[in-house]
C-alpha cells in the first residue's frame, strides 16, 4: 500500500487539505486601510469541501486493493478540487473584491490538492495499464 506512488500522492492531497483549513489564505482590507487575516474556518462551505476531499482521499487510500474503483473515487475527488477552487474564486471575487484581497500563502493550497489528485489518478491508471499488458502476456 505504502510503496506505490499514489499513496504518497494521496496523502500529500491530504496534508494540502489540512493545511488550507489552518493556514491563512490571504488579506482582507477594510475602509480603514486596515487588513484582516482571512483564514478557511470564517467560510464554512470553504471549509465543509476541503474536510469532505480530505476524507475522501484518505478513504481512497485504502481501496489499493481494487484499483477501478480507486481510479473513481480520485477522479470524483479531483471534480470535488475543482469545485473547492471555484468556491475559492468565487468568495474572493463576489464578496470579498479582487481589489481589496491580497493573496496569501494558502491561496495556492487548492491548486497543490487539484494536482496531487490528477498526479494519483494518473499513476492508478499506469498501474492498471501495467496489470492489463501482464495479463495480455499469459
Amino acid at each position: 500500500m505504502i510503496q506505490r506512488i499514489q499513496t504518497i500522492y494521496l496523502f500529500l492531497a491530504v496534508l494540502a487539505c489540512i493545511a488550507f483549513i489552518f493556514v491563512p489564505f490571504g488579506q482582507m482590507k477594510t475602509l480603514e486601510d486596515n487588513t484582516e487575516t482571512l483564514v478557511i474556518q470564517h467560510i464554512p462551505q470553504l471549509m465543509i469541501c476541503s474536510i469532505v476531499v480530505a476524507v475522501i482521499a484518505l478513504l481512497s487510500i485504502f481501496l489499493f486493493n481494487n484499483r477501478k474503483a480507486q481510479m473513481k473515487v480520485v477522479l470524483v475527488n479531483s471534480v470535488l478540487s475543482v469545485v473547492l477552487i471555484g468556491l475559492f474564486i468565487f468568495g474572493v471575487t463576489q464578496h470579498i473584491g479582487i481589489k481589496n484581497y491580497i493573496f496569501g500563502v494558502g491561496a495556492i493550497l487548492p491548486i497543490f490538492i487539484l494536482l496531487f489528485n490528477i498526479l494519483a489518478y494518473s499513476s492508478i491508471k499506469a498501474d492498471e495499464n501495467l496489470v492489463r499488458s501482464m495479463d495480455r502476456l499469459r
